[in-house]
């Protein structure tokens, strides 16, 4: 069925029915018309009258037919005229339109262009504890935007596979111990410096630094730090301590930004990004002008504004209000309340879909036992989670994370509930009570945490939830790696980037402790192996350990909810859920 919306009446219709409504007012005037007494002649003899008004009847019906054929040729011969006009314009947008097909997006975005005059986009998120704007300490999704604004990256995962930023290319040898990474030629910091190899090798020291950056380090630990090599200005050497053929999914393209060598203000950093920051009032409120000798394609937005509101309502109703432009990570009560709203946007995107989670920290008691861990997955209603939590705005998680993705794991059974099996668990376990640590980081999980205490207390556990203030939730990292159980999200990334961040020995942020064995192993040959096919089945074997006995458990994955007025415009995101600020456009 076709929308009433989405019918288009063309001009020559219109004027087809303006002209039979126009011939039947005519008819209607000449029949329709009525006498008033005091206007009536003088009577005259019946014949006399009789012959006076059938002549004037006759002479009356043809002046009206003559009238009626007049006017209808005159339409007629309009008609014709407007149909012959038209029929040459259409021929002649016709062939303009295939002779300028290939130039249609060219011309589409010069006459946005044309619509616009830069302006100043009021960008709202969760936002954290604020000050310095350090890569390696960034703490909330608001400073993450400032950040990734500020300085640029080598590379990012978009949703239509790599991006690369100041790199031209990056390539392993034969056997990935060295990897290349060549740079573009026309980056600069914000202070004119050009970007060198060098700053590049400062940078992987700067993020791998054990002391200073005891969160990213791991990312940059297979480097061999004392023998990168700067071949010339645009060309560094990375020798390798072990093979890494994942290393340019997993690290340099994963989390990797361009720092000027010696940098040390971090207030108001020197990037080299589309956007320079003039003022930060050290709560994630930051002031971003354009870059005009950015190396990219020149923003259209003069500056970004960026907003912390913390509760997701309060960031809808700002938005409706006026107050901001662009409402990001909404819940799904709002994205269903608001997506017939005419007076915004809400968007539902893939990109920046996170994989929602309850984990459980398999180093300490009482989630050190298998069995606690076991009857966990098999108490917990999956599809009851999606539909309640999510609004069914969601899929299904079947406990790993990378859903649709290259190399997830399909071929696992899904999880079921099985709430017999479950409730003998958690009997053999002895456990009657656990507690849980929840924060709504993501919109959603506050609420999963709810209804998992009454989904559990139907096994005879009774749940304790203690909230965490969304904005102190990842400022205290300490804390959240010696929590037993809490809720978590991950945003939704291949398993070969996903795996090495979170799940290991050699992770990155192993929230649950999990790194037996036989995982590192399968990780490890996964990375350090060449062949595309063997490396494949390394990384299925590692994901359906983790599923077997590992710490988390995906209940479900939920899109990127997010809102903005209309006049905002090309919104694009790549796949960690950033949004692009440097190819926004606001129209006038």
């Amino acid at each position: 069925m076709t929308p009433f919306s989405n019918i288009r009446v063309s001009r020559r219709v219109f004027l087809r029915v303006a002209a039979s409504a126009g011939v039947g007012a005519t008819t209607l005037a000449l029949v329709g018309c009525g006498d008033d007494d005091d206007d009536q002649p003088a009577p005259q003899p019946a014949a006399a009258q009789n012959e006076q008004e059938q002549a004037e009847q006759q002479a009356a019906a043809q002046a009206a037919q003559q009238q009626e054929q007049s006017q209808q040729q005159a339409v007629a011969e309009a008609q014709a005229q407007q149909d012959q006009q038209e029929s040459a314009a259409e021929e002649q947008a016709a062939q303009q339109q295939q002779e300028a097909a290939p130039a249609e997006e060219q011309q589409e975005q010069q006459a946005m262009a044309a619509e616009t005059s830069g302006g100043t986009l009021r960008f709202s998120a969760l936002g954290g504890s604020g000050s310095a704007i350090d890569p390696r300490n960034i703490y909330s999704v608001l400073a993450y935007h400032s950040m990734a604004s500020a300085f640029d990256f080598l590379a990012l995962h978009g949703p239509n596979g790599l991006e690369l930023g100041v790199a031209e290319s990056m390539t392993p040898n034969e056997d990935a111990t060295k990897w290349t990474i060549k740079l573009r030629p026309d980056v600069r910091f914000h202070d004119g410096k050009p970007l060198t190899a060098q700053d590049i090798a400062f940078s992987i020291r700067f993020m791998g630094d054990w002391e200073t950056s005891p969160y990213f380090a791991q990312q940059w630990a297979d480097v061999d730090m004392a023998n990168m090599t700067a071949i010339d200005d645009l060309t560094l050497e990375l020798p390798m301590l072990r093979p890494r053929a994942d290393f340019l999914d997993a690290s340099l393209a994963l989390y990797a930004p361009v720092i000027p060598e010696g940098i040390e203000d971090l207030t108001l950093p020197n990037g080299s990004g589309p956007f320079r920051v003039v003022t930060n009032d050290g709560a994630d409120g930051v002031e971003l002008v354009r870059n005009d000798d950015w190396w990219g394609e020149r923003p259209s937005l003069d500056r970004v504004v960026t907003v912390p509101i913390n509760d997701s309502n309060a960031r809808i109703n700002a938005l409706k209000t006026g107050e901001i432009d662009f409402a990001y990570q909404l819940t799904p009560t709002i994205g269903l309340a608001e997506q017939d709203n005419p007076d915004i946007v809400v968007e539902r995107t893939s990109a920046g879909g996170t994989a929602m989670c309850f984990v459980m920290n398999t180093s300490f008691p009482p989630f050190d036992d298998p069995r606690l861990r076991e009857a966990m997955r098999l108490a917990i209603d999956r599809q009851a989670m999606v539909n309640g939590v999510l609004l069914g705005q969601g899929e299904l998680g079947n406990d790993l994370v990378g859903l649709g993705l290259t190399g997830y794991h399909d071929g696992l059974p899904q999880r079921t509930r099985d709430l017999e099996r479950a409730t003998e668990l958690f009997a053999a376990a002895g456990i009657s009570e656990l507690d849980i640590v929840a924060s709504e980081v993501a919109p959603g999980l506050v609420s999963s945490a709810e209804l998992l205490s009454s989904q559990l207390a139907e096994a005879g556990v009774t749940l304790s939830i203690e909230e965490v203030p969304a904005d102190a939730f990842f400022s205290d990292f300490a804390r959240i790696l010696s929590t037993p159980f809490q809720t978590m999200y991950f945003v939704n990334r291949p398993a070969a980037v996903h795996l090495p961040s979170f799940v290991g020995s050699n992770s990155v942020f192993n929230p649950t402790a999990f790194a037996i064995p036989e995982f590192d192993e399968a990780l490890s040959a996964s990375q350090s192996t060449v062949d595309d096919a063997e490396r494949a089945e390394h990384l299925l074997r590692a994901q359906e350990i983790e599923w077997n006995e590992g710490g988390t458990i995906v209940w479900g994955y939920t899109p990127m909810i997010m809102a903005y007025a209309p006049h905002v415009t090309n919104v694009n995101l790549v796949s960690d859920g950033l949004v692009k600020f440097q190819e926004i456009v606001l129209s006038s």
